[in-house]
């Protein structure tokens, strides 16, 4: 997960420059695109972080199901 933890790092750093952009903004106008670009970033790392956490889960759930099995057929050789 290094390169999706590197990846957010530079995403964060540039989310922070535009949520600061946009904060400093003398009108509405120029305040609207970098305020864009940064929603679209808490999104594509909304949908990264679900797509992750859904990969883990799913992977976990293998390695119980393979566990059980296991513990099932060691107890029906006793």
């Amino acid at each position: 997960m290094g390169k999706i933890e590197d990846a957010l790092h530079q995403d964060f750093n540039r989310w922070s420059e535009l949520v600061d952009r946009a904060a400093h903004a003398d009108n509405e106008v120029e305040r609207e695109k970098p305020a864009l670009a940064a929603a679209e970033l808490e999104m594509k790392w909304t949908r990264t972080a679900t797509e992750v956490w859904k990969t883990l889960h799913d992977q976990w759930c293998e390695r119980i199901g393979r566990t059980r099995a296991s513990v099932k057929s060691e107890y029906a050789l006793l």
